[in-house]
């Protein structure tokens, strides 16, 4: 059973994480076998596209959060709340591509200004458009760190600027971050210590994660003593963080924290940047960093800048450090960042990224986001009590934590020296899957049972989204 908890009591999730791990409980078996063939009758299309898919794409997806299981679904169309897959079968959309479609996919207002911008002007000249400038005043306007604003072509490439960029203006070497956090596939970003560090690292060499370092979230004293580890080895140049957590906030920061890693960065003369791919705009018109009132030095932005359109993505932050920047091949001092990208900042994906920006704020969309995700999350909890169903629930704003397996818990509970780490691993991991299939199978899409996300296009079929977590949730045992 569970109750909806507060998302910036750390405390209390964290116990209500161990009651789930000791108390956890799984689908049935006739549950199971229902939801199996599900797929294997109704999604019969699906099937064979992974298995063409697989003899040209090496395992048959491109992208993690299509890796569905027991096989991906191949999606024809996604519309409003709705993703329609090649079968003819209908899913409320609680994916929304990762979280940056906050208006709902198709979303009129930047579908019509998208294709009159390709019919009338082209997607692409490879030169300056006006339509940058407009979206770096707007990020500016509305995100309180933003003094300037570089458009990158995806998040990855923003946290790789980032941390160059961090280093070239302390003169320092060593970069700190959250263990099992998340700031994409750079080599040197990719390393983490919660048990996947084995697997994350092939093919990379072990040379580029010695000054890169991970500290336990919310532990303030520990990230004190690792820039203190490194103060007479080149120094500590940033610390990175997902701004409100681990995974979007599965493991969630303090406002505490937030707030004593500032100061701690402004003792050690070091940067604070956050990683707020997933939270701006989504949480709200100035991202977890308005929430929270802490100004990092640098911001990463992700694919809602760009509406959801590709090659979309950015950093921000102080001038004096943005100013390092120069774009591309340049002629100038060699104090400078380098950075380019040919398809970065185009018209079609900044224009899409102002007119999303546009719509959130005149319509006033998180405030209505707020209101029905509490509601959706008040009915949640209330299902899991009634089928005495353990779970971890809370949500920032639209960010919806439904937590039936625990899985990004157990190396808080359990230290991966001991032999049966793993098996507790696989078993979580297990339910994982297990939770994502059952709602795809009742028509609901989310990621392998862990993200999921409110669209805004869905605020009129909230009750049909709990409907669907209510029959899932009665097979539980």
């Amino acid at each position: 059973m569970a109750k909806l908890l507060n998302e910036f009591d750390y405390a209390a999730v964290h116990a209500q994480a161990e009651y789930l791990l000791n108390n956890r409980k799984r689908l049935k078996k006739s549950a199971i076998d229902r939801y199996m063939n599900y797929f294997e009758t109704k999604c019969a299309g699906s099937k064979a596209e992974m298995e063409k898919a697989k003899q040209v794409i090496p395992g048959g997806i491109q992208h993690n959060l299509a890796n569905n299981h027991p096989f991906q679904l191949a999606i024809e169309k996604a519309d409003g709340p709705y993703l329609y897959d090649v079968d003819g079968n209908r899913y409320i959309d609680f994916l929304c591509a990762g979280g940056p479609t906050i208006l709902g996919n198709n979303y009129p207002a930047v579908r019509e200004a998208a294709v009159k911008q390709i019919t009338e002007n082209g997607s692409v000249s490879g030169l300056y458009s006006p339509y940058e400038r407009e979206l770096a005043e707007l990020i500016k306007k509305h995100m309180p760190g933003i003094e300037m604003f570089r458009a990158l072509a995806s998040g990855t490439e923003a946290d790789i600027i980032a941390i160059r960029l961090a280093r070239a203006y302390t003169g320092k070497k060593h970069i700190i971050r959250f263990s099992g956090g998340y700031h994409g596939w750079s080599d040197q970003l990719v390393y983490n210590d919660n048990g996947k560090r084995n697997t994350m690292k092939n093919g990379i060499p072990t040379d580029c994660f010695q000054n890169t370092h991970a500290v336990p979230i919310n532990d303030i004293e520990a990230l004190e003593a690792e820039i203190l580890k490194w103060q007479d080895d080149g120094g500590v140049a940033a610390f990175m963080m997902e701004a409100v957590g681990q995974d979007s906030g599965t493991i969630p920061t303090t406002k505490e924290y937030h707030k004593a890693a500032r100061e701690l960065c402004d003792k050690y003369d070091m940067l604070l940047i956050y990683d707020e791919v997933v939270t701006a705009f989504r949480l709200g018109m100035g991202g977890a960093q308005a929430i929270f009132g802490t100004k990092p030095d640098l911001t990463v932005f992700g694919k809602i800048i760009g509406g959801g359109f590709g090659n979309s993505g950015g950093i921000g932050g102080r001038k004096e450090i943005m100013e390092m920047l120069a774009a591309g091949i340049s002629a100038e001092s060699e104090t400078k960042v380098k950075v380019g990208g040919t398809m970065t900042a185009n018209p079609l994906t900044t224009l899409a990224g102002i007119t999303v920006i546009n719509e959130l704020e005149t319509k006033n969309v998180h405030a209505e986001l707020d209101k029905v995700s509490d509601y959706f999350m008040r009915g949640l909890a209330d299902i899991s009590e009634r089928y005495d169903v353990p779970a971890v629930l809370f949500h920032h704003s639209s960010i919806l934590h439904i937590d039936v397996s625990g899985l990004a818990h157990v190396p808080y509970f359990v230290k991966e020296s001991d032999p049966k780490y793993w098996d507790h691993m696989l078993a979580a991991y297990t339910r994982y899957l297990e939770f994502s299939m059952a709602l795809a199978a009742e028509g609901l899409i989310i990621a392998n049972g862990g993200k999921t996300y409110f669209p805004y296009a869905a605020i009129d079929i909230v009750d049909d989204a709990l409907d669907v977590y209510e029959r899932v949730f009665k097979e539980f045992e």
